[in-house]
């Protein structure tokens, strides 16, 4: 059976959810996990939010990730978002003289990326929005990263050693009870010539929020909080990667993620935990690492921007 023919079944799935809930529910306020390009930010509201991802995988493969994002919006268009990330892995490699582990840390690449509200439509219980985005991966982190043995494995590698270009679109339909969002992104890797250069890659991202808690929202004012449950996927595509300039012809695949995450909301701040797991990894090599599970962690706080003084 082909990698489409197993996705179609769980896609279609994760669609007739979001179309019921879509259809039953009056809308809400969405705030993505794993993806930070449909996150709502007001005029001259700032945002922060750390996030602490732990993965695990085949071949002894632990990684813990500590993005880092801020964001702030500009105008009622135009929102500017940077994301650091700190990284730690380790991994067990075959070596003449039998199995080792290694591992590495530090900043990996710098996400910086601009987006602009193409299309918006307010109702007093909705919102909705279109948004095209754009920026850059700056090379912070180190694809040259070796041992005596030469270059280490591509999943320990911190960056991609060369200024990537990225791309995309975001949706996001937010209301009182439950929230959309989807984000289509897309990050061209060019070839170094010495280290390991990770292939372009294309991404898909999708979200439904629920609000589980208050059942129904107070006639005046708002609660002192609510419980959320979101549900989200997402779909990845790599390119074949190049090692010193070099295809690799065992490397890139495509794979496709089943998360779901509970959420604590309030004005000002919301926090976050969940798993992310693998439904289908089609890759190119038996031999790849191959991720079990994902647990994701996260805090974020929204605070008025700049004060503006009238001309």
């Amino acid at each position: 059976m082909s990698f489409i023919q197993r996705l179609l079944p769980r896609v279609a799935g994760a669609w007739v959810l979001a179309v019921f809930f879509a259809g039953c529910l009056r809308p809400a306020l969405a705030s993505p996990t794993t993806f930070v390009t449909a996150l709502p930010v007001a005029e001259n509201q700032a945002l922060t939010r750390f996030n602490w991802n732990p993965a695990f995988g085949s071949q002894r493969f632990t990684s813990f990730q500590f993005p880092f994002d801020l964001a702030y919006g500009v105008d009622a268009r135009w929102t500017i978002f940077t994301t650091f990330n700190p990284v730690y892995a380790s991994i067990q490699t075959q070596t003449l003289s039998g199995q080792h582990e290694v591992s590495t840390g530090g900043l990996g690449d710098t996400l910086a990326f601009a987006r602009y509200t193409l299309f918006s439509q307010d109702t007093p219980k909705s919102t909705l929005r279109i948004a095209p985005l754009a920026g850059l991966y700056l090379p912070n982190g180190s694809n040259t990263l070796s041992d005596a043995n030469g270059l280490l494995p591509a999943p320990i590698q911190t960056g991609s050693g060369s200024v990537a270009p990225y791309g995309g679109v975001a949706f996001g339909w937010n209301g009182p009870a439950y929230g959309l969002a989807a984000d289509s992104t897309f990050r061209h890797n060019p070839i170094t010539h010495t280290g390991i250069s990770p292939g372009d890659q294309f991404r898909v991202d999708g979200q439904g929020e629920l609000r589980l808690f208050p059942l129904t929202l107070p006639n005046l004012g708002l609660p002192k909080g609510e419980l959320w449950l979101s549900i989200e996927e997402n779909y990845q595509h790599d390119s074949l990667s190049h090692i010193n300039g070099q295809v690799s012809s065992g490397s890139g695949g495509a794979s496709f993620y089943q998360d779901a995450i509970l959420e604590w909301a309030t004005l000002h701040y919301e926090i976050g935990a969940g798993i992310q797991l693998p439904v289908v990894q089609d890759l190119n090599s038996p031999n790849d690492v191959r991720e079990k599970r994902q647990l994701l962690f996260f805090t974020e706080y929204y605070f008025s921007g700049f004060k503006r003084h009238k001309q």
